[in-house]
C-alpha cells in the first residue's frame, strides 16, 4: 500500500535547514543512481553529501521521510540537477577534444567530477573555486572517504561575493594564457543580472580566446512552461525559507544578450526541458518529467572581442 504523505511538506520537522544546498545537490545525484534509466552516474555523491543525507540514503525510514515527504514536491527539479551536470560535462569533453586543458568549476560544491572521470583528469587540470567553509567540509569528506586527490586537482578557496573567479585563481597554478572551460552551475540563480554580467566580463577580459562557459538559470514566468509554474513557485518558496532567495530570472534571449554584453558568444542556449527528448531517445523514459522552468547555456570568449 502506498504510504500517505502530508500535503504541506513544510510541516514536517526535519533539520534540513541545517543542510547546505551543495549537500542537497549531491544527495540528488546519489538518488538518481537508483532511478530507472539514469542519465548520469555519480558513485561518489553519497560519500560527499554529509552525514545526515548520507544516513538518509541508506536508512529506509529516514530516506522516505526526507526524500519522499519533505522534498517530494521538488522531485522533478532533481532531474534538472543531473541534466545540467551532464550537459556541462558533455560540453567539457568536446572542449578537451578541441585542445582545452583547464577546467574551472566555479561554486564547485560537492561536485565529484575529478573522481568520476580519471581518464579526462589525466589530460587536464581541474580548479575548484568555492567558499572556504564549503571547501573545507568537502576536503574533510574526501579524506574520510579515502579518496585520492590527483596532482592535477586544485582547490581554490574564495568568497565569490568578495572576489572574482579570476582573482581567486591568481593564487593557483592556473594559466591565463590558455583557453579554459568554466562551469557555473546552480549559481546564477543567486546573482543579480549585473553581477552575472560582471562575472562574464571578467572571464572574457581575463581569459584566453576560446575559453568556454556553461551555466544554468531560472527562466522567467513568461518563458516557463505554464503547467510547471506551480513547481517553480514551490522551488522559490523552498529556497526563500532557507534564506537563499533567487535574485533573477531570464528569457533565453535575455540571457544571450547578457552574455554578449559580458563578452561571450552563444554556442548553445536552450530550455532544459527541450533537452529531455534527447536523453529519452538514449536511455528510455525518465524518472520525472523535466519541468520547463530552467535554461542552460554554453558560451565562448571570442578572439574578436579582445
Amino acid at each position: 500500500m502506498e504510504q500517505e504523505v502530508p500535503s504541506d511538506y513544510s510541516s514536517v520537522a526535519l533539520p534540513v535547514h541545517t543542510v547546505s544546498t551543495a549537500d542537497l545537490v549531491a544527495a540528488a545525484r546519489a538518488l538518481h543512481r537508483e532511478r530507472a534509466n539514469p542519465i548520469a552516474d555519480d558513485p561518489f555523491a553519497h560519500r560527499l553529501c554529509g552525514r545526515l543525507l548520507g544516513l538518509a540514503l541508506v536508512f529506509p525510514p529516514l530516506k522516505w521521510l526526507l526524500f519522499d515527504v519533505y522534498l517530494r514536491p521538488l522531485h522533478p527539479v532533481t532531474m534538472c540537477v543531473v541534466m545540467r551536470a551532464r550537459f556541462a560535462e558533455e560540453a567539457l569533453e568536446q572542449s578537451v577534444a578541441d585542445g582545452v586543458r583547464q577546467y574551472v568549476i566555479i561554486g564547485a560544491g560537492m561536485d565529484s567530477f575529478a573522481f568520476r572521470k580519471p581518464d579526462i583528469l589525466e589530460r587536464i587540470s581541474v580548479f575548484e573555486i568555492d567558499h572556504p567553509v564549503t571547501q573545507r567540509k568537502k576536503l574533510q569528506r574526501i579524506a574520510r572517504a579515502g579518496l585520492e586527490v590527483s596532482t592535477n586537482h586544485h582547490f581554490v578557496p574564495a568568497d565569490l561575493s568578495q572576489t572574482s573567479p579570476l582573482a581567486a585563481l591568481a593564487s593557483s597554478p592556473f594559466d591565463r594564457s590558455l583557453p579554459s572551460f568554466c562551469s557555473l552551475l546552480g549559481v546564477a540563480y543567486y546573482l543579480t543580472p549585473a553581477t552575472l554580467e560582471s562575472t562574464a566580463r571578467s572571464l572574457a577580459d581575463g581569459m584566453a580566446p576560446g575559453t568556454r562557459l556553461v551555466l544554468d538559470y531560472l527562466l522567467d514566468t513568461a518563458s516557463s512552461r505554464q503547467r510547471d509554474l506551480q513547481v517553480r513557485r514551490r522551488l522559490m518558496d523552498f529556497v526563500d525559507k532557507r534564506g537563499e532567495p533567487m535574485r533573477a530570472d531570464y528569457s533565453l534571449d535575455r540571457m544571450g544578450s547578457l552574455m554578449a554584453a559580458g563578452g561571450l558568444d552563444v554556442v548553445e542556449n536552450v530550455a532544459m526541458s527541450d533537452l529531455a527528448e534527447v536523453y529519452r531517445r538514449e536511455v528510455g523514459p525518465l524518472a520525472f518529467e523535466i519541468p520547463g522552468i530552467f535554461g542552460v547555456g554554453h558560451f565562448e570568449v571570442s578572439g574578436l572581442r579582445r
